[in-house]
């Protein structure tokens, strides 16, 4: 029927609860609301459509999480005698107490499955065969009905009665008139959480380790696709998810500065080895991870990943095959709050996407479908016009009455999905318990059925699947009054689509409050910005700034809007790692300096701890009193190199001048590392400069008054010893008094050999030969 009036569906939904009621348990609800039943039942396998005659199978298990041991389990089948038909009232008892009774149970004989005894912790299978006529439905009214399993038991503390000591319930519909059809599409969803460790690599490896473990979410997930056995399904995808299991799969590399051998010049000395697929293996290179270290052994566990990752990545390029992947922006981005904080970062996130699938060589088209199926008007105004955009039915104030699902706002094609649909089955089986929403897909489907104008039924599956028969899901999914169409089919039939206005959509100040934050965008820019740097530092280049950019969408996701303070934290950690990696260029300063003079020499140290060549530039600052000069530009450091600079100061103001050197990129982007050195200024006076020059004059005139004497002094030496005469008895000419020494100029000791200024060593007093 045409959902015409809230009003209508909510009076409907009052009445079918009401005469659901009606039933043998009344008594029970009372008495079991306010503890959890000793005796869990899960169905399995059960008829899709109520035939019109035979039997009904229900087959599952039961499992006894009591302390007692139960015997003479007798497990019913039930059913109600008035069917649901209107989607509304199917939400209102999906979300009723599991403990209402919804019908009567089947006691016959014969019609009911015992198992005989139950330790604490067993679990024992059933299967339970209901002829169709002592079943409360008529199979031949349309419509939804109730429908499920109660186990009644004894155990030493509680007594056998009519309260179900466990139970199980779900949907199943009537099959629709002759002549009645609906139409449906399946999104298979794959998207999860990423976080980045410190050092780049993948973290949480035990929860990889589990969502690839059989009966994990990634891993139901590929078996669900492989039972749809030709049945036509859609995938929705975040590449961040590819990506991480790509990293896996290459032993978890870690962040890394080398450079880039796709770069031509900077090719490796050996060829990377390639995979069957003709892509890098563990030791090659691509966009998607950073090359392995050849001294970094992984772990048993990464070793173990790899091998399970690789194993999902090749499931899901079989499944996948020439089949459109439906593209979230990279990383699941939160698109609302990055139009309204960072416009930039949707473009980044839905240009990685699109690189990723090129990269894996996957078929995609982009896409965004919120998790919480809410989208700002901002938002939608700005995608791409081929943007695949999927919204739940709740975003809107009102459900769109449309004949294909599909509305035109703001000049884009919005595909409307049925939220009631994908929020699951009745409890208490998990909601999204593959079988319970098998059944909610048929039920909704049976109801749109029942008008002929009805509307394709669109379902987004859930990424988390609770137990691990995931394959339960596509079976028996196909009949022949349900068309399962893939949802671009969908999206690109022709046909007008019905207009809405912007003001339809229901997104409200409480959803504007849910975004991330600011500040998560600010955090992320900062980690970005830095590794901008690094990469205009390094002289080879690499794809550091790209590493870093995945790992900085990742912290927007919009999965991380019930923990915004751990993705802050994990942008900020991001952050510091990146300038670690510039905080290994330093510059190295005397402690002090002293001029003699209004110019001098001044040095400093540029240092490289980084296992990376790098050019940066040195930038020698002043207070304006002060000019340094001499070499400038670009400086290149080999890894773990140093080099000297030397620079001219000059100054012609006495006293303390405070010199900075910073250390930039090229473009002068600050790396962070800077040193300061005090220069004193203090130049000799001109009264200092007349009193060295008549030291000098007095030194001189000193030498010519001796020196004559000395010299016929020697001569009377050499003729007394030609003569034969003993020089000792020569009279002897007495040396003139010699001044005391002069101290040396002082210069502090850490001063740089070619700053101090120290005087140059008089000459030596030797008598002069003829």
């Amino acid at each position: 029927m045409p959902r015409s009036s809230a009003f209508r569906a909510a009076l409907a939904g009052l009445l079918t609860a009401g005469l659901a009621s009606v039933g043998a348990q009344a008594p029970s609800a009372a008495a079991a609301a306010d503890e959890a039943d000793p005796l869990l039942v899960h169905i399995d396998t059960i008829d899709p459509v109520l035939p019109r005659s035979g039997d009904v199978v229900i087959t599952g298990t039961v499992t006894n999480v009591s302390q007692d041991t139960y015997t003479r389990i007798n497990l019913h089948a039930f059913s109600s005698a008035q069917p649901i038909l209107e989607s509304a009232n199917l939400v209102t008892s999906a979300a009723s107490d599991p403990v209402q009774a919804v019908g009567e149970r089947v006691t016959d004989p014969g019609t009911f499955y015992t198992v005989d005894e139950l330790a604490p912790g067993e679990t024992a299978y059933f299967s339970d065969s209901v002829p169709v006529d002592l079943l409360e439905m008529d199979p031949r009214v349309e419509g939804v009905y109730w429908i499920g399993i109660h186990a009644l038991g004894d155990s030493s503390t509680v007594p056998r009665d009519i309260i179900a000591d466990g139970r199980a319930r779900t949907f199943i519909p009537a099959r629709p008139r002759s002549g009645a059809s609906a139409e449906a599409s399946v999104v298979l969803s794959v998207r999860s959480p990423v976080w980045f460790t410190d050092d780049g690599k993948v973290a949480g490896l035990d929860r990889w380790a589990r969502r690839l473990a059989e009966g994990g979410s990634l891993d139901g997930v590929l078996d669900m696709a492989e039972s749809a056995d030709g049945t036509p399904y859609s995938w929705l995808v975040d590449p961040a998810v590819l990506v991480a299991l790509t990293r896996l799969e290459r032993g978890n590399p870690a962040r890394t500065i080398v450079p880039d051998p796709n770069v031509p010049g900077q090719e490796p000395t050996e060829a990377p080895s390639t995979g069957t697929d003709g892509g890098p293996t563990a030791g090659g290179w691509d966009t998607l991870a950073p090359p392995t270290s050849p001294d970094a052994e992984p772990t048993g566990q990464e070793q173990a990943l790899a091998s399970a990752a690789s194993a999902w990545l090749n499931r899901f390029r079989d499944l996948v095959d020439t089949q459109p992947v439906l593209t979230l922006p990279f990383g699941d981005l939160d698109v609302s709050a990055a139009v309204r904080n960072d416009r930039t970062r949707l473009d980044q996130a839905v240009a990685r996407s699109t690189e990723v699938m090129q990269v894996l060589r996957l078929p995609s088209r982009p896409a965004v479908a919120p998790a919480d199926d809410l989208l700002s008007p901002e938002a939608l105004q700005v995608l791409a016009p081929e943007t695949v955009v999927l919204l739940g039915d709740s975003a809107f104030d009102l459900p769109p009455e449309t004949p294909n699902s599909v509305v035109r706002m703001l000049g884009h094609k919005v595909l409307v999905t049925s939220t009631a649909a994908e929020s699951g089955g009745p409890g208490p089986t998990a909601a999204t318990d593959p079988l319970a929403m098998r059944q909610r897909l048929l039920s909704e489907a049976a109801l749109r059925a029942l008008d002929d104008d009805s509307a394709p039924l669109i379902i987004t599956m859930p990424t988390v699947w609770r137990g691990e028969d995931a394959a339960a899901f596509f079976e028996d999914l196909e009949q022949p009054w349900l068309d399962i169409v893939p949802v671009e089919q969908i999206a690109d039939q022709p046909g007008n689509a019905v207009g809405q206005p912007a003001s339809a959509l229901n997104y409200t100040t409480k959803d504007q409050a849910a975004e991330l934050g600011a500040g998560s965008f600010t955090a992320a820019t900062r980690a970005t910005n830095a590794a901008t740097v690094l990469e205009q530092v390094l002289t080879l280049q690499t794809t550091i700034e790209a590493q870093v950019r995945d790992e900085a969408l990742v912290t927007l996701s919009e999965q991380h809007r019930s923990r915004p303070g751990v993705a802050l934290r994990s942008a900020a950690r991001l952050e510091q790692a990146t300038q670690d990696y510039l905080d290994q260029v330093q510059i190295e300063a005397p402690r002090a300096v002293t001029l003699f003079s209004a110019s001098g020499k001044l040095g400093a140290t540029l240092v490289n701890y980084l296992d990376q060549p790098v050019t940066v530039q040195v930038r020698p600052t002043t207070d304006g009193e002060l000019t340094i000069s001499g070499l400038d530009g670009e400086r290149t450091l080999g890894p773990s190199a140093r080099t000297v600079l030397r620079y001219e100061a000059n100054s012609d103001q006495l006293g303390v001048h405070n010199v900075r050197f910073s250390v930039t990129s090229l473009e002068g982007a600050p790396l962070g590392a800077s040193d300061s050195v005090p220069i004193r200024v203090a130049r000799v006076s001109a009264l200092v400069w007349a009193t060295m020059a008549g030291g000098a004059l007095l030194l001189f005139g000193m030498i010519g008054y001796r020196l004559p004497g000395q010299i016929r002094a020697r001569r009377a030496e050499r003729a007394a010893a030609a003569a034969g005469e003993d020089p000792a008895a020569l009279p002897q000419e007495q040396p003139a008094e010699q001044p005391d020494e002069q101290p040396a100029e002082h210069v502090r000791d850490d001063a740089p050999a070619d700053v101090r200024h120290e005087p140059a060593p008089a000459a030596p007093l030797v008598p002069g030969r003829p």
